[in-house]
This record gives structure tokens, sequence and C-alpha cells, in this order.
């Protein structure tokens, strides 16, 4: 299953990654962003589908989610071969 993005999506991994290389050691972010995107490679190569997201907004777009790291969600749906990650949250941002 291929792995794509939405603007959106790439742009909040983008900014943590900024902060992350901010706050510790050169490259550090190069390796956040290397991790996050082996997770979500992991999870879409396993077809398994999550619950639709808790979350009354997103569950209007009938996104899928998952946590990583117990503090990021991401929102996600599966079309035909594509894994496309809409939304890379800060959990405790959401009302559930």
């Amino acid at each position: 299953m291929n792995l794509a993005f939405r603007k959106r999506a790439l742009n909040t991994i983008a900014r943590i990654a900024n902060w992350v290389e901010a706050q510790n050691t050169k490259g550090a972010g190069d390796r956040w962003v290397r991790k996050i995107r082996l997770e979500l490679t992991s999870v879409a190569a396993s077809n398994v589908n999550h619950a639709i997201c808790k979350d009354p907004k997103l569950a209007r777009f009938r996104y899928r989610c998952f946590t990583h790291n117990d503090k990021w969600v991401v929102a996600y749906k599966i079309k035909g071969n594509q894994f496309i990650v809409y939304r890379f949250i800060y959990g405790p941002w959401l009302a559930y």
C-alpha cells in the first residue's frame, strides 16, 4: 500500500520537525521525520482499518484515527491502494 500525505499533515509534520531540530542536536528533526514515515508505512502495510475518529470534526469527514506515542493523533483514509494521511494532530488539542 502506498503512503500519501495531504498538505495540512505535511505542514504539521514539518513544523514539528523544525521544533525537534531546534530543541535537540543537528539532524534530530530529520531523524524524527524518518521515524514517523517508517511507522506510518508499517501501519499502512498492515492493512489494519482503525475505528472512525471519536472527535466530531474528524468523524464528519469519516477519517479513521490512531495514536502515535500516546500524544499524536493520525487521521487517515484508505482509498484504493493508498493510505492517505489527512491530519497529524496534537491529541490534547482535540475535544473528545
